[in-house]
């Protein structure tokens, strides 16, 4: 039987957000059970944040909050999946996001119960506990002076078979140390990247939200892949569900050309064979967007690089479950193309089958790969 995978997952707790991370305090204030079960209330019957990302966020938030550990949110997602489905885990990394905590006053950092640090032991804990469910990559902020040896520690202590960064925290996918440490390393020890790239995102006010979804530009990867033409390289989200809508919308010859156009562009560039985008929280609009992603499969320079994920937990909150996505996703692509973004995809973007034949070569023998040296 054939495996899912689910390469785009979070399962951490409220003890690895900012107090400010959704402003007015709200995030410490609903540490308190009895206030997040009020809050519940009003947000799914008084609805007062309908259709905001905030909103959204905030509650689903609220229905993790009461998991106390990442495990608890890993077999909250395992019970929608069939048995056997792996998960790509995203930690998240928001000690540098800072919020103004009121108008005309400094950013100031939150304050976080448990570090990134923390955040990756607890998750390195878990992928040893579920080896064959648990697929962990690193969460690095390039801001981070020491942000290469924590990888290396991750990926060669821990094994951690990837990185994620969120550009909108306030950095470019261009950052220096980033080109200069990160992607060299990556490159050399064939891990892939995991990037937000979705306008709609948590970002800081240190930055200006125009700055911010700036750094999450599809077009910023060009001079990576450029100059790391090996490092594969997944867009998380395909661009956001707001450019989605946005392309239905926009004239062929745009000048300001929707997120999901840039990326398709790219991919059907010869110039860019490790060009990898997930379908995380955009799919669960799947009335607007399934057509759209089902005629895109039929280009065979799409079909092969797109990706299926979910954003678990962040879309718990969504009225459509995420139990009933994957199920209906795979229903309207029919059994071949949903088992090439859930399968296929997935295990060359992770490099699977070149990783297990290379092991089992080492085992045996002194062999040194190309891509190694």
């Amino acid at each position: 039987m054939k495996t899912i995978y689910n390469c785009h997952c979070h399962l951490f707790t409220d003890k690895n957000l900012p107090n400010n991370y959704l402003g007015f305090g709200l995030v410490k204030m609903v540490r308190n059970k009895s206030v997040a079960k009020s809050a519940q209330f009003l947000l799914r019957n008084l609805n007062p944040l309908s259709g905001y990302d905030v909103g959204n966020r905030f509650d689903a938030f609220l229905k993790a909050v009461y998991r106390e550990s990442q495990e608890e949110n890993l077999k909250a997602l395992i019970g929608y999946y069939p048995e056997g489905t792996k998960f790509i885990v995203l930690p998240m990394d928001m000690a540098y996001m800072q919020r103004k905590s009121l108008p005309f006053t400094k950013p100031k950092k939150g304050k976080i119960e448990e570090d990134i640090d923390e955040q990756h032991n607890k998750l390195a804990v878990l992928a040893k506990s579920y080896p064959n469910t648990v697929i962990p990559f690193a969460h690095i902020d390039p801001r981070r002076e020491d942000s290469l040896e924590r990888l290396s520690s991750l990926v060669e202590k821990s094994g951690f078979k990837g990185v994620k960064i969120y550009p909108p925290l306030g950095y470019s996918p261009t950052h220096p140390r980033l080109l200069e440490e990160i992607y060299p390393y990556m490159q050399k020890k064939n891990i892939p990247l995991i990037a937000h790239c979705s306008p709609g995102s948590v970002y800081t006010q240190e930055t200006d939200k125009k700055s911010a979804h700036q750094y999450a530009h599809p077009n910023n990867y060009i001079e990576v892949m450029d100059k790391f033409p090996k490092l594969r390289i997944c867009l998380a989200h395909f661009g956001g569900i707001g450019e989605w809508k946005r392309f239905f919308s926009e004239s062929r010859d745009s000048r300001n050309p929707a997120w999901v156009k840039v990326i398709i562009d790219l991919m059907r560039a010869n110039e860019y064979p490790n060009l990898y985008a997930d379908i995380s929280y955009t799919i669960f609009d799947q009335q607007e967007n399934v057509p759209l992603l089902k005629v895109l499969l039929q280009d065979e320079k799409i079909r092969d690089k797109v990706l299926f994920g979910s954003d678990f937990y962040m879309v718990e909150n969504h009225k459509y479950s995420e139990r009933r996505l994957s199920i209906d996703l795979r229903s309207e692509l029919g059994e071949k193309l949903f088992w090439q973004i859930a399968n296929a995809n997935p295990k060359a973007f992770l490099n699977i089958d070149t990783l297990d034949i290379k092991t089992l070569l080492n085992k045996n023998a002194n062999v040194v790969f190309e891509d190694e040296k």
